[in-house]
């Protein structure tokens, strides 16, 4: 018996920021025996107590019931990652025991951990701006510090992101793993900050080497971005500006001409790495760990996950025809439930752009608004005023699952929204599910290609399978399964911790911006992880082209409304900024069938002709130039480890917002409902429509409060930048957890 590979497991861990020492308990979310729809159950499960001063696991125990916070200090989810080795082709946990039988001891092992915070960076431009912290190879069991240092910092100021311990391994528990614990969820920036928010252990950043503090894109009188020092700002995100401004606004009117307060977050992302050498060599494996903010609404789940993005990756764009029917059963029915879980924290009356309490629609974030704003039109509901609130949603969700739990034939599949019909903007497009929420390319979300295709499976099998079938067991660990891989929850961790607690790439994303995964999936190309704009090119003829196809498969579509003159009859939505009337598809869905057959191989890449670094291009035969360009391997060889050469540390969280709290003042709820949550402590008012609190409302009061990023009845920027762990409150059940109530 001889160990020939390792693996660590997960091979993507989500740390939770915190300001409590006490990390959060493990636990896992179980169905209702006999009420599907019921929010899920918290379940403790058995959880570690590292010891402090020896690195050993000093207790183990269950506890009553989870807490998610010290009194006013947050608990940090702070994941384990396992080792294990791969023996006689079998994956087996890596222990003391299996050392010893190899002839090797704990001494022959070794950990290294990168992280970074690239957000900064991000938009500057700068690598000035990167701020990195690096272990190096360690053996012990102490907690060796993240400390993120920059070139721009002040000297010896530093960033902590957190610590990594190699856990001591004992007699009780033998296993070989590490601890992630992530930072406490500070913001940093230059001294004497206007604001007064940066004391002086938060004084990282010196504007006087760096140009944060102040940053703003270039715009000339007209809007368009100019050359500074020789360099062109095309390469902004989207959403843009998502960074803390001076003075806070709406996001309607940044208009990229926002300043930046010079803010940066203690979040990061990185590769960890653990090392065995043995008579024969060393064997290596990696993982990947990311931290983010507190899964506010641990109960339920999102439509569409980052693991619903990473599955497809793996097992392709449709469902095989192999597949264990009641495996795929299960399967359509909790996306269902996601989908309910999503809706019921939505006001959906004012997301549907509906006037609410005299205040105008257009002066809300919803996604009528978003589309007005997009398209260059007028804003409109998407279904007609007062037909929909959340009861009204959530009951036809409930006929689906119904449905699909009865073995019934899914008659709502023709409903859901294809992802090349994102662009749709007539009635019928918009009202398409899932409906109401903002995809990752700013059109409307769609399910992933194998999600639709899961569902659509059951709709044809129903008449022949039964509904209470059994779906197989988890999936089995073994060396090459990632499906198993990325399901793996290690032993002390809470659910949280897995990619499928987090936002998918359907939206920028919470806890990571799985966007950032295509830049360079073509191998001699950077990609603005958003749209088709090459950034970066070995060929700098290819540089501020669009890559309009791969492989024949567009990776734009047209923008279709109702015409003014018909409302029947579709039209290309042009305007003055989008002279085509094209828009960008998201890159997930867009290049799902040439992952799935092409990884490794050479594609044809079609751009156009001419650079378009402002605008999109059309698809005129005439203006495409082609080039065959090699598909990157996502994952390492036989693990689910996102590979190394499309993700440096800090670029899975470069696109989000710095500091992550302005992720929660900036969107609305139609991106990330359960994770954010919107609409909370809902009842049936005195007419029987869905009455409660907006999530950030200061005081509960049962009366919702829209929001339109002024009203000081609602928990605006500064208040979470300068107390964040007061004013987020933990969701349970849909309503405020015990003692959340209280929080003024």
């Amino acid at each position: 018996m001889t160990i020939t590979d390792l693996r660590i497991l997960p091979p993507l861990a989500i740390g939770r920021l915190g300001g409590s020492p006490k990390p959060m308990a493990a636990y896992s979310l179980q169905e209702v025996d006999g009420h599907p729809l019921d929010f899920r159950r918290i379940v403790p499960e058995p959880t570690f107590v590292v010891d402090d001063e020896t690195g050993e696991i000093t207790r183990e125990y269950t506890p009553s019931t989870i807490k998610f916070r010290d009194d006013d200090l947050i608990r940090p989810v702070a994941p384990f990652l396992e080792v294990f080795a791969v023996v006689d082709e079998r994956l087996v946990p890596l222990t003391l025991e299996l050392l010893e039988d190899e002839g090797l001891s704990v001494g022959d092992l070794a950990w290294q951990v990168e992280v970074a915070n690239r957000k900064v960076e991000r938009r500057t431009g700068d690598e000035g701006d990167r701020v990195a912290a690096e272990t190096g190879w360690f053996s012990d069991h102490t907690a060796h510090p993240l400390l993120g240092t920059c070139d721009h910092f002040y000297d010896g100021a530093a960033v902590p992101f957190g610590t990594v311990r190699f856990v001591k391994p004992s007699d009780d528990h033998p296993e070989i793993r590490l601890r992630f614990t992530p930072a406490t969820g500070e913001i940093y920036g230059p001294r004497h900050d206007q604001e007064g928010l940066i004391d002086e252990a938060h004084a990282v950043y010196d504007p006087d080497k760096g140009e944060w503090v102040g940053f703003e894109i270039p715009v000339d009188d007209d809007g368009n971005e100019i050359v500074v020092q020789g360099r062109r700002f095309y390469d902004e995100t989207f959403p843009p500006s998502l960074f803390a401004i001076e003075p806070p606004a709406p996001p309607w009117l940044h208009d990229n001409k926002a300043k930046s307060r010079g803010y940066l977050d203690d979040a990061c992302d990185g590769i960890v790495q653990v090392r065995l050498r043995t008579p024969d060599g060393e064997l290596v494996a990696s993982a990947r760990i990311t931290s983010g903010p507190p899964a506010l609404a641990p109960d339920a789940g999102f439509v569409r996950t980052l693991l619903d993005d990473l599955e497809q990756v793996v097992h392709g764009p449709e469902v095989s025809p192999t597949e264990n029917e009641a495996v795929t059963r299960a399967r359509a029915e909790d996306i269902v439930r996601r989908a309910f879980e999503t809706v019921r924290f939505m006001n959906v009356a004012v997301m549907n752009g509906e006037d609410v309490d005299g205040r105008p629609a257009l002066s809300l974030d919803t996604m009528p608004a978003e589309e007005a704003f997009d398209t260059a039109r007028l804003m409109r509901p998407v279904m007609s005023n007062g037909s929909v609130d959340t009861f009204t949603v959530m009951g036809l969700h409930q006929q689906v699952f119904a449905a699909l739990r009865a073995g019934a034939a899914p008659w709502f599949a023709h409903l859901l929204r294809r992802p090349d019909e994102v662009g749709d903007f007539t009635d019928q497009g918009r009202r398409k599910m899932p409906a109401l929420m903002c995809g990752a390319d700013g059109s409307y979300l769609a399910l992933t290609w194998r999600q639709i295709d899961t569902i659509e499976r059951v709709a044809s099998q129903a008449p022949f399978v039964a509904a209470d079938a059994e779906p197989s067991p988890t999936p089995k660990l073994t060396p090459k399964n990632r499906t198993a891989h990325l399901r793996h929850r290690a032993t002390g961790n809470p659910f949280s911790t897995l990619p499928a607690t987090a936002v998918g790439n359907c939206t920028p994303g919470l806890e990571v911006d799985f966007r950032a995964v295509w830049r360079r999936v073509f191998e001699g190309i950077t990609l603005r992880e958003w749209d088709n704009l090459v950034v970066e090119a070995d060929d700098p003829a290819l540089v501020h082209h669009r890559l309009l196809r791969v492989n024949g498969v567009d990776t734009m579509t047209p923008m279709v409304g109702p015409s003014p003159a018909d409302p029947t009859v579709g039209v290309v939505l042009t305007s003055e900024s989008n002279p085509t009337g094209l828009g960008p598809l998201e890159w997930s869905n867009a290049l799902a069938h040439v992952l799935h057959t092409h990884q490794g191989e050479k594609v044809t890449c079609e751009f156009s002709k001419e650079a378009a670094p402002d605008r999109q291009v059309s698809y005129d035969e005439g203006v495409l130039r082609a080039r065959k360009l090699r598909v990157r391997h996502v994952f390492d060889e036989g693990t689910a480890m996102i590979a190394r050469a499309l993700a440096e540390p800090g670029e899975l969280t470069q696109g989000l917002c710095s500091p992550w709290q302005n992720d929660f003042r900036e969107c609305s709820c139609y991106y990330w409902a359960s994770a954010r949550p919107d609409f909370v402590n809902v009842v049936p008012g005195e007419d029987g429509a869905a009455a409660g609190d907006n999530w950030l409302q200061k005081e509960r009061t049962g009366s919702y409060v829209p929001d339109d990023y002024v009203d000081t009845r609602l928990v605006l920027y500064d208040d979470l930048l300068g107390d964040w762990q007061r004013w987020l409150r933990f969701q349970v059940g849909g309503r405020d957890a015990p003692g959340e109530d209280a929080r003024r």
